[in-house]
């Protein structure tokens, strides 16, 4: 048996999941001098509450004993596992979960661990995790869950935008003038995720513009492949993200949508608002969503 284990960047909509069981392994919300477990301890509705009190939470890694815990159990199942984890130049969870992998394979030689960073995080790795579920239920083999997840990678796309750009001045993202400026005249950035890391690709001047610049570069960029699940994620934001569902429809009347919100750790980093849209630009051979 293969067991899937992503950490909790991984947004995927719940009644996706209700016939999976998949390992979550939380990162740590801080927020008034107290540490959380994301997603165990503080809801990401929870999450956002603060943050609409103006509150800025503070996030960390995986702690040590999460990791080790849920990686020996699968061990001591005798269940091969593979963890998919959030991008590792924002976070040092896959570098983390590398060294408590290592230490298990000398107790446990038998058992394959692989580890995979997914260069991504929100439901760009949800998509992913979803597939990589779906084959290990479906009894693939680890090196076939691999190939595609692999694929995965290299062809998912993030694309999103950025409400309240106090929030970024807030997290040291960027600088006050530029905030201040981008507040008063409406300036919303719409960003992508390259090699791991969020890259700013340009400035909108309002709600609809955003929602239309994200719509435009999702129907551009799934041209070769309309037939597919697309997410649609947000930060507190449920209309936001129907509009945008609904331009999606409109123009890939052959695509089918789920809507859920970012999880708690990218909500902190995202600010209130924040949307983003996630799918592939090329067809996997194995794709089962």
């Amino acid at each position: 048996m293969i067991r899937v284990i992503a950490d909790s960047t991984c947004d995927i909509a719940e009644e996706l999941l209700k016939d999976y069981d998949l390992i979550t392994l939380p990162l740590v919300i801080t927020a008034e001098g107290k540490e959380y477990l994301d997603g165990v301890d503080l809801r990401t509705e929870q999450v956002y509450e603060l943050m609409e009190q103006g509150i800025l939470p503070g996030t960390a890694q995986i702690p040590y004993d999460i990791i080790h815990v849920a990686f020996e159990d699968c061990c001591k199942r005798e269940n091969d596992f593979l963890y998919i984890s959030f991008s590792s130049k924002m976070s040092g969870c896959f570098s983390f979960a590398n060294v408590v992998a290592k230490e298990l394979r000398e107790e446990y030689p038998d058992i394959r661990m692989e580890l995979v960073d997914s260069q991504g995080g929100s439901a760009a790795t949800g998509l992913i995790v979803l597939q990589a579920l779906k084959m290990a239920k479906a009894k693939s083999s680890m090196e076939e869950i691999l190939t595609q997840v692999r694929f995965m990678i290299e062809h998912v796309e993030h694309i999103f935008t950025i409400a309240d750009l106090s929030w970024m001045v807030k997290g040291g993202r960027i600088n006050k003038p530029l905030g201040f400026v981008g507040s008063v005249l409406n300036i919303r950035p719409w960003l992508d995720v390259e090699s791991g890391k969020m890259v700013v690709k340009g400035m909108v001047r309002g709600e609809k513009k955003a929602i239309s610049t994200v719509a435009e570069e999702v129907i551009k960029r799934s041209k070769q492949f309309q037939t597919q699940l697309i997410a649609i994620t947000h930060a507190g934001d449920t209309e936001a993200a129907k509009k945008i569902e609904k331009l999606l429809k409109e123009a890939l009347p052959a695509c089918r949508t789920v809507i859920s919100q970012i999880g708690g750790v990218l909500g902190v980093h995202l600010g209130m608002g924040g949307i983003g849209v996630f799918f592939f630009n090329e067809r996997p051979s194995e794709y089962r969503l």
